[in-house]
This record gives structure tokens, sequence and C-alpha cells, in this order.
């Protein structure tokens, strides 16, 4: 059986090389055209890593470089101011500086002057009326250009402020005032058993026509023989 087979499969296989053989020469006479490419297949699996490669060699050690210096920038914009710091301690005098130039006489025009200095003379008694003003009658400067009193009385010609003073020389007792109008500006009262100097002031403001005396208003014993007794009054500033 076997053999049988053998045989009769070895003539279908020379006969199939034949047949090949004459159509393989045909085929190269008539070549056809290339076909169309195939579609191209699925992508294949990942691979799996690579083996881990050698720690490679240490690299050199940087060094850092200083470059060189640049010019000079503009200047910037200035800053907003700070805030106020606190008051610091005074500080120590500083030296004197040199004197300055003497400065012009400036003269007071006369018609804004207001002033007198008068004194009591000898002849009028030691005791004063009370309540009257007391008569100072000679002018202390003969030379002076001021106002004049009328019995012992100052009248304002010229509103403002003015200073008034008095100078009183007394045996025992010196009760004075001075008085604008009726009004009492001051008080005052000296009182020793010997001789005695005393004296009072007072600014006061005046208008025109007002009128300013020395009184006394208890019993006085004004010497106007070894001792001059005296009252003066002069415009600070008119107003």
């Amino acid at each position: 059986m076997v053999s049988y087979l053998v045989h009769a499969v070895l003539p279908i296989s020379i006969l199939l090389w034949g047949v090949t053989t004459v159509f393989s020469d045909t085929c190269s006479e008539n070549r056809g055209y290339p076909g169309v490419p195939g579609i191209p297949g699925d992508h294949g699996a990942n691979g799996k890593d690579g083996l881990k490669g050698q720690k490679g060699d240490n690299g050199n050690k940087a060094e850092p470089v200083k470059g060189a210096k640049g010019d000079r920038g503009m200047p910037g914009n200035p800053g907003r101011a700070g805030i106020k710091g606190n008051i610091g301690m005074e500080g120590p005098p500083g030296p004197q500086g040199p004197k300055g130039q003497k400065g012009a006489i400036a003269g007071v025009p006369k018609n804004m002057r207001s002033f007198f200095s008068y004194k009591r003379s000898p002849q009028y008694r030691q005791n004063v009326i009370i309540r009257k003003p007391i008569e100072f009658d000679v002018l202390t400067s003969p030379n002076q250009d001021g106002d004049s009193l009328t019995n012992g009385e100052f009248t304002a010609t010229l509103r403002g402020t003015y200073f008034f003073v008095y100078h009183i020389s007394a045996a025992s007792t010196a009760c004075l005032n001075i008085k604008k109008n009726a009004e009492i500006l001051v008080n005052l009262c000296d009182i020793t058993q010997g001789v005695l100097v005393t004296s009072g002031s007072v600014v006061v403001k005046l208008e025109k026509g007002d009128k300013v005396s020395v009184q006394a208003f208890q019993n006085s014993n004004i010497i106007s023989k070894d001792a001059d007794s005296t009252f003066t009054g002069f415009l600070l500033f008119q107003s």
C-alpha cells in the first residue's frame, strides 16, 4: 500500500515541476504591472526597557567668573520725603554776632507827640487839699516842648495809651491816688515817722479831652522846699 502511494506521488511531482517551468518562462515574456501596496499592519507591542547604563564620569567643577565693572548709570529720580522726625533738643547758644550799625534817628511828628514833666514849687503849703489835683507848676526842663498842666491837671489832646508816674517827698504821711476824670486808677498810701519818698505809676488809655491828676485822699504833708515832688506823663502810642 505504501509502495503504491510513493509511485503515484512521484510522477505527479515531476509533472508539476514541468508545468511550473513552462509557466515561468511564459510570464517572463509578458510581465504585468506591480500591484497596489497592501494596508500597513498594526503596531507591534511596546518593547521592554533596556538595561541600566553605567554611571558617567564626574564633570569639571564650575568656577564663577567675575566680569569687568560696568559704566556708571544715570542718577535715579529723588525719592519721596520721609516722615517728619521728632523735634530735637535745643542746641547751645551760638556765638555773639558782630555789632550792628547804629540806626538813624527818627523823630516823631509834633502832631503825634504828647508829654509833660512838672514839679511842685516851694510856694505851696505842705498840706494839700484832699480830693483836689495837687499843683505841679514848674517845668522840670524849661527848654522842653511838651504839653502844659492846668492847676496840676493834664488834659489829653490825642487819643491813645499813656504812661503816668509821680514821685512825692513827704513828712510822715503820703496817701495819694492817680485819677482819670472822676475814676481812681491807683490808690497808694505811705506812712512813716520821718521823711519819705513815694511813687506811683499807671498805664491808661485816654480819649481826647480826658483829664489825669494826682490827688490826696487823706492828710498828706508834701515837702516842696528841700526835695522836689514831680508828676510826669507821655503818650506811648496812638489808637
